[in-house]
């Protein structure tokens, strides 16, 4: 089913409409996904994944400030989260997200136009993976408070449960800590958002298992990563791990990176109280790169 929607808009900016439809990846996958329907010619394409619990419900705004400038943004709900399939919180193999943005990525025009690669927390991971091991014929990535590392240690009994899981019952979900002011400074924004009702705050052990291994493989190998890539992280985050990201910036082989820290912004510094210079950083650094 395909059908149009205007977004629902946090700002003034004139609203930016979507054409919505449900994309079949693998034999068991069904993706729901949103590509931006832009006013004036289309001068890149972008794929944007979003990170653990959320939905591309809640990035509107950011294809919104990208459309403004020519850039469509090709946003989806990651497999187990939001309007697309399968169990919330639980994958049972990592590289089926890896799949699904291969199948999301093949959705694109096969016109003559640069394209990037956006993602947020675990969807950042999941995109320096995908380029790291799928492929790197891309125009650059934007990579935001990916998840490498975490910022913190989950607690004891938490680690105890997942581990012993692992053992007896791998899809055994825990219920993560909901903390909104962990996320943006500006609670009201984030409640702004919208389809709060398609966020979840459930995680698997063998997800996060995998989430920790992959990230960690990221860094590991990034001296393989060649592409031009702007990372971005809050200074304040207290959910990824700033020095991890530091740490596969100063790792990337490719002489064309920029990484920018913003230094009071929490988790999601796209919905943080700089999200406007953070935008407007996005669009000027994609900019710079479609020639």
């Amino acid at each position: 089913m395909t059908m149009k929607i205007v977004g629902v808009q946090p700002s003034q900016s004139v609203p930016i409409s979507f054409e919505e439809r449900s994309i079949r990846c693998g034999s068991d996958g069904q993706l729901f996904l949103r590509v931006a329907q832009l006013t004036e010619p289309v001068r890149a394409e972008l794929v944007l994944t979003h990170g653990l619990g959320e939905h591309s419900g809640r990035y509107i705004h950011v294809a919104r400030a990208l459309a403004e400038h020519g850039i469509r943004v090709w946003t989806y709900d990651l497999r187990a989260h939001g309007q697309s399939t399968g169990r919330r919180g639980d994958v049972p193999d990592y590289e089926l997200f890896l799949d699904d943005l291969d199948c999301v990525i093949q959705q694109l025009p096969k016109e003559n136009r640069p394209v990037f690669l956006m993602g947020h927390s675990m969807g950042a991971q999941i995109t320096l993976n995908y380029l790291l091991r799928r492929g790197d014929s891309f125009a650059g990535a934007v990579i935001a408070s990916p998840w490498l590392r975490l910022a913190f240690r989950p607690a004891g009994w938490r680690r105890v449960l997942a581990h012993l899981a692992m053992w007896v019952w791998p899809s055994l979900r825990q219920r993560r800590p909901d903390d909104w002011t962990q996320l943006s400074r500006d609670l009201d924004h984030l409640a702004s958002l919208p389809g709060m009702e398609l966020v979840h705050h459930l995680l698997s052990a063998r997800l996060y298992f995998a989430l920790t291994k992959w990230g960690q493989a990221a860094i590991d190998e990034a001296s393989r990563f060649r592409i031009p890539v702007f990372l971005l992280h809050g200074g304040d985050d207290s959910v990824t791990s700033m020095e991890a990201t530091q740490e596969f910036f100063h790792r990337v082989s490719a002489e064309d990176k920029t990484f920018k820290v913003y230094p009071e912004a929490r988790h999601e510094t796209h919905n943080d109280l700089c999200r406007d210079q953070v935008l407007k950083d996005i669009v000027a650094w994609v900019e710079a790169h479609l020639g």
